[in-house]
């Protein structure tokens, strides 16, 4: 699917969870990978235990076909490696519950904010933001805000 979607111009989102080995040849169909830092592991080969390793692993997917990569750093935020260089977005602070489907309610997140053509900073916080809220509840279906919710956190 990817592969017919790039065919047509359209932005694809690449989530490489769970982690298999096959995403690898994935990379050049992406128009944005969005790997956490064990899956980033997995696709580079390197360790990323902070910003600069998340940074390097970001490069490295670059250069193995993705157009734009996001390394999602939990607490820490979310890095993006471009062409253009790196957007960093911190973590919202809330209360965390449980950390069940964060990374897909930040996939969700993007994938809404580049639908609207929001621009890569803004698109990042918005991800986020739907991340931090789906940590403040039990489960991964249940935990997935509103857009009124995510809106109301983005103005505090």
């Amino acid at each position: 699917m990817l592969g017919e979607a790039r065919r047509r111009g359209t932005t694809t989102l690449l989530n490489p969870a769970p982690f298999r080995d096959e995403a690898a040849g994935l990379l050049p169909l992406a128009s944005y990978v969005t790997p956490n830092e064990t899956e980033a592991e997995g696709l580079t080969g390197g360790a990323v235990r902070d910003v600069e390793s998340a940074a390097a692993a970001g490069r490295a997917l670059l250069e193995r076909g993705a157009e734009a990569a996001i390394v999602t750093l939990g607490q820490a935020g979310a890095l993006a490696c471009t062409a253009r260089g790196e957007v960093r977005v911190p973590a919202f602070e809330v209360g965390v519950v449980d950390t069940t489907g964060a990374g897909d309610a930040f996939n969700a997140g993007l994938a809404v904010a580049l639908a609207e053509r929001r621009a890569l900073p803004e698109a990042l916080r918005l991800a986020a933001a739907t991340a931090a809220l789906a940590c403040t509840r039990r489960g991964a279906w249940p935990s997935l805000p509103t857009r009124a919710e995510v809106e109301a956190l983005l103005v505090r």
